[in-house]
């Protein structure tokens, strides 16, 4: 069964024209309730249907004034209505009324054209003068005259209305889609020129805030961001990448690691002329962890996306400060402090071995360090793995057990091995590195003695899966 929609129309007013740019700038703020919006002239309409947790009219409305008065726009006049369609979701908002067909003749064209019509043009005005004349005072007196004879009339426009009157359930809207590139500048005058780190810092975090806003709202982190400085005189603009660890989500934390890039790259390489034009580009970002409450109302799930954010800041300073940064794809051998990069996170990779089914991903060249150092003996730690198959099969193949014999599958057809010893070797759990794709895995690895069909010997290495509870030959010594 088709799940009813749920439209909640914005009604921004028609005293004044808002800025085509403003009005972006409130379409991403309003992606942080729902990410279904379709625009229209001087309105917005958010499909909430889908959301687990909507919130309260009146919490919703507090929230978007909030929002509004960022980016400079006055929210006190604002009206919302709601409704299982966008026309009619439009016309609860203009008319608020609840029965439609009650609705004044002149809701007519709101029905045909919900996402721009608002005044009245000259024909349309002769239009409702006809209605009138013929003593129709709402939109209920129209279903007294046969259809048939209003599409003769009136044709493509009459079937629009009565397409969006009783079938609005059907029609698709064009949802709308933000911006793949954002991009934050400020300027000043040459008095106010600025030309240390600090200086910077103050000038560009507003630029800070309305970036992590707008993120925020996207629900994406930063991964790397370009920041542009024009001089004062006519000389090439000065640019300064940053890499990012772990995707920033923070901008306390942000601001705190701008601070540190441009204090090192101000004394590498200073200033020549004062700085009057600063501009922030975010060149990568990525989607933020599924923890992210973006669309929670509670007081609960913020309090607990507060301290999750807290978490996620720690880790994402400690990674950028002692991992070094992902400008490219050879990562620098040393950090600011002149120190090999000490970071690393654990990566799944394609390999036969499980217990090699995770490598060491360093932020910095390993070798700057000489490898793992033994804090007693100042030598390097050397791991001891049990023997390994000469041949190791990169699919598993699974096996059965039937008293003293084992059977494989050869073909079509299934060959019995009797089994003449049965020692177990290790265990191997995948959980410390399991992802929510991947799932662990928990082995426990025999060397088994079998005697082939031939009368041969043979030597298998096998598992137990014990989570499937399967035997599985992995390889043949």
């Amino acid at each position: 069964m088709k799940q009813s929609q749920e439209w909640w129309c914005l009604d921004l007013g028609s005293s004044s024209e808002i800025n085509p740019e403003l009005f972006d700038r409130l379409l991403e703020s309003l992606l942080r309730f729902t990410p279904d919006l379709v625009p229209g002239r001087k309105r917005v309409f958010l499909e909430m249907s889908r959301i687990p947790v909507r919130p309260k009219p009146d919490t919703f409305l507090k929230r978007v004034q909030v929002l509004a008065r960022r980016i400079g726009l006055d929210a006190t006049s604002w009206r919302f209505g709601i409704a299982d369609t966008i026309p009619k979701a439009w016309v609860q908002t203009r008319w608020r009324a609840r029965d439609a067909r009650l609705l004044p003749v002149e809701a007519y064209f709101d029905f045909i054209d919900p996402l721009n019509h608002f005044e009245c043009t000259r024909p349309e005005r002769e239009r409702l003068t006809c209605f009138r004349s013929l003593g129709m005072k709402n939109l209920e007196y129209l279903f007294t005259v046969p259809k048939t004879a209003w599409l003769v009339r009136f044709g493509e426009e009459f079937d629009t209305f009565l397409e969006h009157f009783e079938f609005g359930e059907r029609f698709v809207w064009k949802a709308w889609k933000p911006s793949e590139t954002l991009t934050e500048e400020t300027r000043w005058n040459a008095e106010e020129w600025v030309s240390d780190a600090e200086g910077l810092i103050f000038r560009l975090k507003p630029l800070v805030d309305r970036l992590c806003s707008r993120l925020y709202s996207l629900g994406r982190a930063i991964r790397k961001i370009e920041i542009i400085l024009k001089l004062d005189r006519p000389v090439p603009d000065r640019k300064i990448e940053l890499g990012f660890a772990f995707p920033q989500t923070s901008r306390t934390l942000l601001l705190k690691l701008l601070r540190e890039k441009l204090s090192q790259e101000m004394d590498r390489n200073p200033l020549t002329d004062p700085v009057v034009e600063a501009r922030i580009g975010i060149r990568e970002t990525e989607r933020r962890s599924q923890g992210s409450a973006r669309f929670a109302f509670s007081s609960e799930e913020e309090r607990s996306e507060e301290e999750r954010e807290k978490w996620v800041e720690l880790i994402s300073y400690l990674g950028t400060k002692f991992g070094g940064s992902l400008l490219s794809e050879k990562p620098a051998e040393t950090d600011a402090s002149g120190e090999g990069a000490r970071a690393f996170q654990a990566e799944l990779t394609a390999h036969p071995l499980p217990e090699l089914s995770w490598k060491k991903t360093w932020y910095a060249d390993p070798s700057s360090h000489g490898g793992a150092i033994s804090m007693q003996e100042g030598l390097p730690l050397k791991r001891i793995e049990p023997a390994r198959p000469v041949l190791l099969f990169q699919t598993p193949e699974t096996i059965h057990r039937t008293g003293p014999w084992l059977r494989r599958k050869s073909g079509a057809f299934e060959e019995r091995y009797r089994i003449r010893s049965f020692r177990q070797e290790e265990r191997i759990e995948g959980y410390e590195w399991d992802v929510e794709d991947t799932g662990g895995f928990e082995r426990t690895y025999f060397r088994v003695e079998v005697e082939n069909p031939q009368g041969k010997p043979e030597e298998w290495w096998v598992y137990r899966d014990e989570l499937l509870g399967k035997l599985m030959l992995h390889g043949l010594y």
